[in-house]
């Protein structure tokens, strides 16, 4: 199963953020791993329903997927807690 079909099945904000949760914590320990052992094929989170697998070429391919992980984890906390950006015009 891959990571878009994971989220598929999450329907509540606060479920999509936990999950996000999960997957970040699993990306750092393989990011934790292939700096250590210089092996990068796979990635793999397993939260007791289902499989997730990444396969990734380069350790900046991993940094790069964990900064966007985090990006749209913070996207659903700010809609969970109803914050938005408001653009105001005015003299300066």
């Amino acid at each position: 199963m891959s990571i878009e079909q994971y989220f598929e099945c999450k329907s509540k904000l606060i479920g999509k953020i936990a999950t996000y949760d999960l997957l970040i914590e699993g990306m750092e320990r393989a990011i934790l791993s292939a700096t250590l052992s210089g092996e990068y094929a796979e990635y793999e989170m397993d939260d007791g329903q289902m499989k997730v697998r990444s396969r990734f070429r380069s350790l900046d391919q991993m940094i790069t997927g964990m900064q966007g992980l985090r990006k749209i984890r913070q996207d659903y906390i700010n809609q969970y807690n109803g914050r938005g950006t408001r653009l105001v015009g005015g003299n300066l």
